[in-house]
């Protein structure tokens, strides 16, 4: 691999498109100081890729543009680009020649080049790394570079044995190892806050979730206590009522033993005794129901009063509910129209995005034809300007010519007029016999045709024959024979009037064709003008566009990422909405069902009532007829008072206790309902629980506590639970995503570790051959003397400072600080080809390192760079006559025009060169 050729325009000095080509060996480039010849270097640097303005003598990279001379206009842009023969593949790309170019605008946009199609610079670094070229490399080495070899601090010399080690790919790799760490840590970071954030929101949900689990245990408790004090209290009354079954039927009994005892009364007894009974069974039926109405009214009461009271819950409930969801729903269209105006704003700036990136390929287009255009121009120019030197410098030697051909035609006309004034006469005599004769003829023709006319033939041809045709011949012979002396002068077409005149239409010619170009270089420059001005307007319009462009961006960023948290608001606001609907729903249908058991109960106290005012008529028409039968009896009973006494005692014993049946019947009724319409449960299957009816109490107490824990607990979040679990399942997915990262930080550990231990065993390896060719090439640069290179710190190798120790022939051992300035840079330079024995840079340029070294140590070291060109290529600016001398080929660069530099190439042949 050789550097073939580099062609700068716009760069520093070279306002013009300079082509420099460069042959395998040494190519020496002299000249002046200020010429420019140092900027060769400049551009070699910039070329590949060198970021710091400073590195190439500038405070801005845009001084890299040629800023223009007082003859000249400033260029718009800076190109360098070089071609590389890469047949041996030592670059790692598909091709045998490599053009690499690098462009920069005054706007301060800058393009890379492979082949002429863009890329990024940390595709050329990576193209780069590892063959000794770049802008870290040994590929320059200038008297700033020797100095950073030889300088105070050991670090900064690091940078040549890495990139000889081959270890610069395995630093990037190691820096963008390094950068996925930072961002893991970065990762890490943003999700350790999520999962703090979702933690300190869980606990919240997890105090409110764990409240509503406290309260549905406690309605769980409540239910069950309740239930079982209910099934005591049925057991209770079942047993009550069994018991008062028994005693009605016992004392049914009783009453039957006495009616027999007293049977014997008069028929008229037992007919009114048995009216009155009759009677009395009917008022103790009429008074079982009026009994049962009153206690179905009284429940009736409480059942109404538990549904109103639940109803007006509801009612606040749905008020709430209603509330909330009007709150939901203003906020949810609130958020549907920023969404929708933030959408609207998003396809707006999308769209000026579309029109500015339509504009910007415009503009690029047009910057592209402009740049061509002003390119062509300028080559145009030059073109018509060399053709104009060639022909004025052929306009010239034709004037001349013309001016030769004038004498030669004057002089000519002279001679033919004193050669021609003695024959003159002569040939004045000829003319006139011929006249005369012509004039005989003529009179001879006349008379013929006379002749033929009047019918005379032999007339007519006797008057021909008279024409004297002969004589006519010979004096015109004679007249001819007498030569016009002007004619051939004037019209020959070899003649000397004949090239008078080609040369006049030559140098018209070549004077129209010098006129044309002049005005086409005219209008050229007028066109490269105006050219310009456009490309600055559009360099503006671009820098402004992109700008915009910028803004755009980070705008439509912004708005994706409020439009997703819209999303998420307006999900959330409708699916609360929803939740909210539903439990409107739900009380609705609740506000209903206890209404319509108002209504019905209502219905049915309506009815109680009729039914019990009719109850309470029969009950004392049958009391007054039962009266009216009591007073015959009574009367009766006088004889049998005792039985009777006792017969009464039954019958009203049987009464109470067939009231309290009654009431005890509606009482289980009660709770055999409740039990159902609370609990859906049925008391004939509960009752098999294993209750002791000492248990009751202590129920009771655990109600009335469980009723003040459930108020002590306050407002409920019904959701909490569920809201607690989502939670924490994000938890989860966050910890695990955590887990992840905190794996790949370990994976990304174990690369850095794997590249540093293989970074420090090719470092190592390397090392130790530099340091062994170095004392080599020092001894032989410096004729003696030793060398040693050394680590400053053996146990970070890959950080590592490098010493240099030389003691120069007869002295003693020096820090290279107290060398002097020829001693420094020798030493310099065997590094540099201690270096190169380990790995050679295909090409090196050399700025001027010769520049501290006496003729001696010159000669030694141009000794050793004739057997290094064999190897490298050698680029080398200098001043010194003695290495000019080794040049294979030379260029020269000068300043024929003020600021503006020229390269004129020279080829080596022997000892003398030739221009």
């Amino acid at each position: 691999m050789f550097l073939k050729s580099m062609e700068l325009f716009g760069f520093k000095s070279f306002a013009d498109r300079t082509l420099i080509e460069f042959e395998p060996g040494i190519t020496v480039i002299v000249g002046p100081n200020g010429c420019g010849k140092s900027n060769v270097v400049d551009a070699i640097k910039w070329v590949v890729g060198e970021k710091q303005a400073k590195n190439i003598r500038g405070q801005k990279m845009e001084d890299v543009i040629f800023s223009g001379t007082e003859q000249r206009k400033p260029v718009s842009l800076a190109e360098v680009s070089v071609t590389i023969d890469n047949s041996d593949h030592i670059l790692d790309i598909d091709s045998s020649t490599v053009t690499i170019g690098r462009r920069i605008f005054r706007d301060g946009e800058s393009e890379y080049l492979i082949n002429r199609s863009p890329v990024r610079l940390k595709d050329l670094d990576k193209l780069f790394m590892d063959t000794g070229i770049g802008k870290s490399a040994y590929s320059v080495l200038e008297q700033g570079k020797m100095d950073l070899i030889l300088s105070t601090r050991a670090e900064d010399r690091r940078y040549i044995f890495e990139e000889a080690a081959g270890i610069s790919r395995y630093k990037l790799q190691k820096k963008e190892s390094v950068r996925k760490l930072e961002e893991t840590g970065e990762n890490l970071k943003r999700i350790n806050d999520v999962i703090r954030e979702i933690e300190r929101e869980k606990e919240l949900k997890a105090k409110q979730a764990e409240k509503t689990k406290v309260y549905l245990g406690l309605r769980e408790k409540f239910q069950d206590a309740d239930i079982k004090i209910n099934i005591l209290k049925f057991r209770d009354i079942s047993r009550r009522l069994e018991k008062v079954l028994a005693d009605i039927e016992k004392t049914q009994k009783e009453r039957a033993e006495i009616s027999a005892r007293v049977s014997s009364v008069s028929e008229d007894n037992e007919r009114d005794e048995k009216r009155k009974n009759d009677i009395q069974h009917q008022l103790w039926e009429l008074d079982k129901k009026l009994d049962a109405f009153k206690f179905r009214v009284e429940d009736i009461d409480k059942k109404t009063e538990k549904n109103r009271k639940s109803i007006a819950d509801q009612e606040e409930h749905r008020k709430a509910i209603s509330m909330k969801i009007h709150e939901r729903t203003e906020n949810l269209k609130r958020h549907l129209e920023e969404k929708a105006k933030t959408e609207r704003s998003e396809v707006e700036i999308r769209h000026k995005v579309e029109s500015d990136g339509a504009r910007l390929k415009e503009l690029f287009a047009r910057r592209k034809d402009k740049i061509a255009f002003i390119h062509s121009s300028r080559d145009r120019i030059d073109e018509n300007r060399h053709k104009i030197h060639e022909a004025e410098a052929s306009l010239k030697k034709l004037r001349e010519a013309l001016e030769v051909v004038i004498r030669e035609l004057i002089d000519a006309i002279d001679r033919r007029k004193e050669e021609l004034q003695s024959s003159e006469d002569e040939r004045q005599q000829v003319k006139s016999e011929i006249a005369s004769c012509v004039g005989a003829m003529e009179e001879a023709v006349l008379s013929a045709r006379r002749a033929l006319q009047s019918g005379s033939a032999a007339e007519a041809a006797e008057r021909l024959s008279e024409a004297d045709f002969d004589r006519f011949r010979t004096l015109l012979d004679r007249f001819e024979s007498y030569e016009d002396g002007f004619r051939s002068i004037l019209f020959d077409k070899t003649g000397i009037h004949a090239r008078k005149q080609s040369l006049d239409r030559e140098i018209a010619d070549k004077s129209s064709s010098i006129e044309a170009m002049r005005g086409e270089i005219a209008s050229l420059e007028e066109g490269i003008q105006s050219a310009q001005k456009e490309l600055e307007d559009i360099n503006e319009m671009i820098t402004r566009i992109e700008k915009d462009l910028s803004k755009y961006e980070n705008d439509i960023a912004w708005i994706e990422k409020h439009i997703q948290t819209l999303n998420f608001q307006i999900k959330d606001l409708n699916m609360q909405i929803n939740n909210h609907k539903e439990d409107l729903e739900r009380s609705e249908k609740q506000i209903k069902t206890m209404q319509a058991e108002i209504e019905e109960w209502q219905n049915k106290l309506v009815e109680f009532n009729e039914k019990s005012k009719a109850l309470v008529a029969g009950i004392a028409d049958l009391t007054k007829r039962r009266q009216d039968i009591e007073q015959k009896i009574h009367e009766r009973r006088q004889i049998s008072r005792k039985d009777e006494e006792d017969l009464a005692a039954a019958v009203e014993k049987i009464s109470s206790l067939e009231k309290l049946s009654v009431e005890l019947t509606f009482k289980k009724s009660g709770i055999e309902d409740y039990l159902w319409v609370e609990y859906e449960k049925k008391a004939d299957e509960l009752k098999k629980l294993q209750l002791l009816e000492s248990q009751s109490g202590d129920l009771q107490n655990e109600l009335a506590s469980i009723k003040k824990s459930i108020q002590d607990l306050g407002p409920i979040n019904n959701l909490a639970i569920e809201e607690f679990r989502d939670l924490k399942k994000r938890f989860e997915y966050y910890i695990d995503q955590k887990k992840d990262i905190e794996s790949a930080r370990e994976d990304i550990m174990s690369v850095i570790e794997e590249i540093n231990k293989t970074s420090v065993d090719m470092f190592m390896e390397t090392f130790v051959e530099i340091q062994k060719n170095f004392s080599q090439v020092f001894k032989q640069l410096f004729e003696g003397g030793d060398a040693v290179i050394q680590l400053t710190d053996m146990d970070n190798i890959l950080e590592s400072g490098i010493d240099i120790i030389v003691r120069p022939p007869g002295k003693k051992t020096k820090n290279i600080n107290l060398l002097s300035g020829g001693e420094r840079a020798l030493t310099a330079i065997a590094l540099l080809f201690a270096t190169y024995m380990v790995k050679p840079s295909p090409f090196c340029f050399l700025d001027e390192i010769d520049a501290p070294l006496d003729e001696e140590n010159i000669g030694r070291f141009l000794r050793m760079l004739r057997e290094f060109a064999k190897s490298t290529q050698f680029v080398m600016v200098t001043h010194n006559k003695k290495s000019m001398s080794i040049g294979e080929s030379i260029y020269g660069v000068t300043m024929e025009e003020p600021g503006v530099s020229k390269v004129i190439s020279i080829q080596m042949t022997g000892v003398g060169a030739q221009k």
